[in-house]
């Protein structure tokens, strides 16, 4: 922990944005994940996909920016689908009563179809 091993990408998908994030992450780099998040959605519109599948880990911060750009979406009538394979992020946004709140999917391919 606290180093920081966090990679983004972001892409565009019709009129998706696909931002990718893997490694971990946590408080030593959630801003950086809320400012590419917020600069994905300025780019590119409301409509948003978060793949998560390269994760290894997420903590409550983590979650709290996803929950935060969720809702800053839905305000702008915009949406925003989370990919989670099965394993330890899945199971984190299901036990934090999380996971509900957004679609989810098992791989891109079936978010963006």
């Amino acid at each position: 922990m606290g180093v920081d091993v966090l990679e983004m990408s972001r892409h565009q998908h019709g009129e998706l944005v696909v931002v990718s994030l893997a490694g971990e992450l946590d408080v030593d780099n959630v801003s950086r994940v809320r400012q590419c998040l917020d600069e994905a959605v300025r780019a590119h519109g409301p409509r948003l996909v978060v793949d998560l599948s390269g994760l290894t880990f997420i903590d409550t911060t983590g979650l709290g920016v996803l929950v935060r750009q969720l809702a800053a979406l839905r305000d702008r009538d915009g949406t925003m689908a989370l990919v989670v394979p099965d394993g330890l992020v899945l199971r984190r946004l299901r036990r934090t009563n999380l996971a509900p709140l957004f679609p989810i999917y098992d791989t891109l391919s079936q978010a963006l179809a």
